[in-house]
């Protein structure tokens, strides 16, 4: 048997997420954002929304939803035959400092503490 291939790292730094886009270029048409809900529930993550890739992409994240663990996945063309989008790489990152306003109490509402 071949030998496999060995997995990437799973948790990736802010600068990560710029160098991979700026990696696959054209490729990524889409990014696809999630942020983990709670640090005691590593499993539960909200859809943040997509995002078209930018190179203000982080500060525009930092300024809407504030600091936290999130999830990017960069997504390419649409596959007609699949319904979906490509998949291209998936991203996760922390941002330092608290969480916006607008999730905290988006949080709040979920019934999640914003505060460790």
């Amino acid at each position: 048997m071949g030998s496999q291939s060995p997995k990437s790292p799973r948790h990736f730094t802010t600068a990560d997420l710029d160098a991979a886009i700026q990696f696959h270029g054209a490729r990524v048409r889409r990014i696809q954002l999630w942020r983990r809900a709670n640090q005691r529930r590593p499993g539960k993550w909200m859809h943040l929304g997509r995002f078209r890739p930018r190179l203000d992409l982080l500060n525009q994240i930092r300024v809407a939803f504030g600091g936290g663990t999130y999830r990017a996945k960069l997504l390419g063309p649409w596959l007609p035959r699949q319904r979906r989008d490509a998949f291209v790489q998936q991203v996760t990152f922390t941002l330092p400092g608290v969480p916006s306003s607008r999730m905290a109490q988006r949080l709040a509402a979920l019934g999640y503490r914003t505060t460790p």
